[in-house]
């Protein structure tokens, strides 16, 4: 009997030490979650100095929804946005926030452009829905980004999109 639970742990090592591993991350998570109230959040065992802004990852410092006519629709960090008539889909944005060196993240959004293809399904009208991509860069010395938008062809065209400023 001994020898057969042997030659089990053996063949199988690797997924005796996943689930051992697991068990013990269960444990741990779950004596935290016990341990730790509401009364010692209170008393101050979590202060505001574990939550330095430095000591954190990253952190959103302004964001902005931006029709395809560089309308903005929501934002925070006073976005300000202007067309550019170099090429369709160019973009720029004062933000009237410090920008420093932050990073940039922006995305199509679909919500606010026009359908860009049509997917034929069976026995329903087609389906239309908005491709593409935009690419986006940050001056920190004047608190700018740029963004231009590109349909699924790779072609400049004016598209809605999502803009962050991670810090």
């Amino acid at each position: 009997m001994v020898s057969r639970i042997a030659t089990y742990l053996h063949q199988h090592a690797l997924a005796a030490a996943a689930f051992l591993c697991s068990i013990l991350a269960l444990a741990g998570s779950s004596y935290a979650a016990f341990t730790i109230s509401g009364s010692q959040i209170r008393n101050h065992t979590i202060n505001p100095v574990k939550l330095n802004p430095k000591y954190i990852n990253g952190n959103v410092r302004a964001w902005a929804i931006v029709g395809p006519n560089g309308k903005v629709i929501a934002g925070k960090g006073r976005p300000r946005v202007t067309v550019t008539v170099v090429a369709p889909g160019n973009y720029g944005i004062r933000w009237g926030v410090q920008v420093g060196r932050c990073a940039t993240e922006v995305t199509i959004d679909s919500a606010t452009s026009r359908p860009t293809e049509r997917v034929p399904s069976q026995g329903n009208p087609s389906q239309a829905f908005t491709a593409g991509y935009a690419v986006a860069a940050t001056a920190g010395s004047h608190n700018g980004s740029g963004v231009q938008t590109f349909d699924q062809a790779g072609q400049p065209t004016p598209l809605g999109f999502d803009i962050a400023l991670i810090c």
